[in-house]
C-alpha cells in the first residue's frame, strides 16, 4: 500500500523527469497530487528533501541490481543483465542524472551522500571486476591501477551514457540501453575470454 510520502515521491519523479528539477516547485507537486502545500510540507520540508528521498530509492535499486545472487557463477550474461538494469534505473530517474551537477552544487547533504555512494560504487565495481577475473570470465587487466582504471571507465559509461544520449534531444530508448551495454562490452573486449 502506497503511503502519502510514496505518493509525493512518485508525483515529484514524474514532474522532475518531464520538466527538470529547476522548473518544478513543491507547489507544483502538491497541485499534481491535489493536496495543500502545507500537507506536503508536513511530509517533506522542501524540494531538496524530496530529491534526497528519491536518491535513496536510486541507491536501493542499485544495491539490488548489483547484488550477486547467492551461489551464482559470474558470467557475461549476468554482467550484461546488471548493466541493462543500471540503464533502466537511470531511465526511471533520468532527472537526477540529467540535473546531477546542479543538484549536487545546490545541496551539500545530497552531494555528500552521492559522493559516498560513488566511492562505494567504484569500490564495488573493482570487486566485481576481480570476481569476474577469478571466475575466468575476463582476463586480469593488470595491476591494481589497471583494475581501478577499468572500473572507473565502466563507471563513467554507466553513470553518464543516458546523459550523453539525452543531450542529443531524443528520448532514451531500449535501443540506447542496448547500445550502452555494447559500450561496456567494447571496454571489456580486450579482457573477455572466449566471447
Amino acid at each position: 500500500m502506497s503511503t502519502t510520502k510514496d505518493r509525493i515521491l512518485d508525483a515529484a519523479l514524474v514532474l522532475f523527469n518531464e520538466r527538470g528539477t529547476d522548473n518544478v516547485t513543491t507547489n507544483h507537486i502538491a497541485e499534481a497530487l491535489g493536496m495543500s502545500p502545507g500537507n506536503l510540507y508536513y511530509h517533506y520540508r522542501n524540494k531538496a528533501e524530496i530529491v534526497r528521498a528519491l536518491f535513496v530509492r536510486i541507491q536501493d535499486e542499485w544495491a539490488g541490481n548489483y547484488a550477486m545472487p547467492e551461489g551464482s557463477t559470474p558470467s557475461i550474461k549476468m554482467m550484461e543483465t546488471m548493466l541493462a538494469g543500471n540503464f533502466a534505473i537511470q531511465a526511471r530517474y533520468r532527472f537526477f542524472f540529467r540535473d546531477l551537477t546542479l543538484l549536487l552544487n545546490s545541496d551539500p547533504e545530497l552531494a555528500a551522500a552521492y559522493r559516498a555512494n560513488r566511492q562505494e560504487g567504484i569500490a564495488n565495481t573493482v570487486f566485481l571486476v576481480r570476481l569476474f577475473v577469478e571466475a575466468g570470465v575476463i582476463e586480469s587487466p593488470g595491476d591494481a591501477d589497471a583494475v581501478d582504471d577499468l572500473a572507473q571507465l565502466l563507471w563513467l559509461v554507466g553513470d553518464f551514457w543516458l546523459v550523453f544520449k539525452d543531450v542529443g534531444g531524443a528520448p532514451f530508448t531500449q535501443a540506447d540501453s542496448d547500445h550502452g551495454v555494447r559500450m561496456f562490452r567494447r571496454i571489456l573486449a580486450p579482457y573477455l575470454k572466449g566471447h
